[in-house]
């Protein structure tokens, strides 16, 4: 599996995508800002872990 970063696993980044999706299916209105917002938090957050 390749990464992203050194950080950032292509199955980390799949999972986040993932979990934005699901929140944009389960919410009637949310505003497209606040969801990159939380993709751009999750993968500074990710990017920011140690293994």
């Amino acid at each position: 599996m390749m990464n992203i970063s050194d950080q950032l696993t292509q199955k980390k980044l799949l999972e986040i995508l993932m979990a934005a999706y699901k929140k944009g299916e389960e919410k009637e209105n949310i505003r497209l800002v606040d969801l990159l917002e939380e993709l751009k938090q999750n993968v500074i957050l990710a990017i920011g872990e140690k293994d």
